[in-house]
């Protein structure tokens, strides 16, 4: 009885995600009731893989926002870098006009050290937008996987109300629930 419960009340919150199309809408919650207790929890595995691939897609768009702000940050960076290229070349020309050696060779060190900065600070901002792109396509990458995962639950779904016999079991056509998943599984490999 117990068991019972714990699985309907699991059904129960998924379903207001099932009505906003998080879980998809194509098989009826109401129809997967009338299965019994044992086919619902037959299910459990595929319910848990959405669950778990819906968990590492928001782990990937954590990863892209960190990206995303460490390459703003490392454009602050380059912007800063920059003010201080453009102060040590002003300091340079100044030396060059009061013709004090030992001032010129400072301020042309300090403009070598600038240059060098800035160079670094250019070729991380290049590194970083090459993280955002990998970041982005892993995000496609686990958007796919869980419309995949979605997919099979669906065929899992429809598979135990056919197998049952629901009563409701004839509204769903099977072949229809494989043939999307074989879609996903094509999509997933052009990736």
């Amino acid at each position: 009885m117990r068991k019972i419960l714990m699985i309907l009340a699991f059904l129960a919150l998924f379903y207001h995600s099932a009505i906003a199309g998080l879980f998809g809408d194509d098989v009826d919650l109401a129809d997967l009731s009338q299965l019994s207790p044992d086919a619902l929890e037959t299910l459990k595995e595929t319910e848990f893989n959405v669950f778990l691939t819906k968990v590492k897609h928001a782990g990937a768009k954590v990863l892209e926002n960190k990206a995303g702000e460490n390459l703003k940050t490392s454009k602050l960076t380059l912007d800063s870098k920059n003010l201080h290229l453009k102060s040590a070349e002003a300091d340079l020309k100044e030396a060059r006009a009061t013709q004090d050696q030992g001032q010129i060779e400072t301020a042309d060190k300090a403009l070598r050290i600038a240059k060098e900065n800035y160079e670094r600070a250019r070729m991380l901002i290049k590194w970083k937008e090459k993280e955002v792109d990998v970041q982005v396509a892993s995000v496609k990458k686990a958007k796919i996987a869980v419309e995949l995962a979605e997919a099979e639950r669906d065929v899992a779904r429809v598979s135990k109300l056919i197998e049952q016999n629901v009563v409701s079991s004839p509204k769903y056509n099977l072949s229809d629930f494989k043939a999307k998943v074989d879609k996903k599984i094509r999509n997933t490999k052009r990736l």
